[in-house]
């Protein structure tokens, strides 16, 4: 479809890096590209708005594990070795998909946390990076990306935080953050 494929990094500590992608996918999908979508850490709640609506389009594929929750988010504790399993074992999963040529676009959505947190290395994305089809477009999003990572990525946008409603004690509304 569009050629060389690149890699595009969404980072930094604000609202916005999923939404990036998941715009990034939408586009891709109304031009007729195929799109892959994996969502680590945001099991165990709600699905979001964006992923219901691009579950219900031809030509996206999502994969989510409903064990995978970000220990900030686990009201009752989370088992850190259970979810690096999951986070692990969603990893191979993630990889087997993309490095089969079926996709034009692949978001891996808050790989970059699991990287930040331990809970892989940051040499299995980039070896990912590396081994990717030419033509696939890959995203990577997430806090905390590695500097290793960065300096593969032909796109990097930072999002930071200027002023937050939260700041104010407004949560996170369905719609909108979620």
């Amino acid at each position: 479809m569009p050629g060389k494929g690149l890699v595009h990094v969404y980072t930094g500590f604000s609202k916005g890096k999923t939404t990036a992608a998941m715009g990034l996918a939408l586009r891709a999908l109304g031009q007729g590209m195929s799109v892959l979508v994996v969502q680590f850490l945001k099991g165990g709640g709600s699905v979001s708005g964006e992923i219901k609506m691009l579950s219900k389009i031809p030509g996206a594929e999502i994969i989510r594990f409903t064990d995978q929750r970000h220990p900030l988010f686990c009201k009752d504790g989370c088992d850190i070795d259970e979810l690096r399993k999951s986070i692990r074992w969603g990893f191979a999963l993630a990889k087997e998909k993309l490095l089969s040529g079926e996709y034009d676009l692949a978001v891996l959505d808050e790989i970059n946390n699991c990287v930040k947190e331990g809970w892989l290395e940051a040499g299995e994305v980039v070896s990912v990076i590396k081994e990717k089809p030419e033509g696939l477009e890959l995203v990577l999003t997430g806090r905390g990306c590695p500097r290793e990572i960065i300096e593969l990525a032909d796109y990097v946008t930072e999002m930071t935080v200027i002023k937050h409603p939260a700041e104010n004690g407004v949560k996170a509304r369905r719609g909108i953050e979620f």
